[in-house]
């Protein structure tokens, strides 16, 4: 279950709160961590893999800083996407989808519903990214549609599932960095076509979700080619 509480000034969603968790982020606004690996380190964005008494986690912070009035607007009338996600991951695998990786804690720095920056603990999983492969085996071509089968069927898309996104580990195929959006037909049609751009992985569902997504493509590129030829857009 993920609770949700006020911590300084931070909002502040905790799996089963726990008050392991809530020491890491008390650690972290302390400058108290131990950095084993820095994943990414860019003017928005961090992620690095610190250590804990249970092993490695992984900490990322976002601070986005574009659109800030079209993410004002949204907050407005949506639940944020990374609230959102932390409440989908702790649903999903208490249903027991535990392909997914886990997502410990979110905090966020709020002025009423809208997120000036995010905090998160995601669980690490150790093994080996797709990307690494030069050819990737038949039988995890198997499980990548199976996984995505699997989160379609509770709810959920990956959003995103290219090589980086899934490692192979001990326990088998893992899925990470997941969609905080709420499921449609035309997000499990857009995780069905890029397994198929990606992995040759056949998408044999050519519902109405899928028929909208194609809609959607030919419409933008009309678009796109009616800009070009008025000399809005090179």
């Amino acid at each position: 279950m993920i609770h949700k509480k006020k911590i300084k000034d931070l909002t502040v969603f905790i799996k089963d709160n726990d008050p392991f968790y809530e020491k890491i982020l008390n650690d972290f606004l302390n400058f108290d961590l131990k950095i084993l690996k820095v994943f990414r380190s860019i003017d928005d964005t961090k992620v690095i893999l610190i250590d804990t008494p249970r092993g490695p986690i992984v900490l990322k912070v976002f601070a986005p800083k574009h659109k800030k009035l079209e993410r004002f607007l949204k907050s407005c009338i949506k639940k944020d996407y990374y609230e959102n996600l932390i409440y989908q991951t702790n649903r999903v695998r208490s249903e027991g989808v535990n392909s997914i990786n886990d997502y410990y804690l979110l905090a966020e720095y709020k002025t009423l519903n809208f997120a000036h920056y995010f905090i998160m603990l995601i669980e690490y999983i150790e093994g080996v990214g797709l990307e690494e492969y030069k050819e990737i085996p038949k039988d995890i071509k198997h499980q990548l549609a199976e996984s995505i089968k699997e989160l379609h069927a509770h709810g959920m898309v990956s959003g995103d599932p290219h090589k980086g996104n899934f490692i192979v580990s001990e326990k088998g195929l893992r899925l990470i960095d997941l969609s905080g959006k709420k499921i449609s037909p035309v997000l499990k049609a857009k995780d069905r076509i890029d397994l198929e751009r990606h992995y040759g992985i056949k998408n044999e569902i050519q519902d109405s979700g899928y028929n909208l997504l194609l809609f959607k493509k030919r419409l933008k590129a009309i678009i796109r080619d009616i800009k070009i030829k008025l000399g809005l857009k090179k």
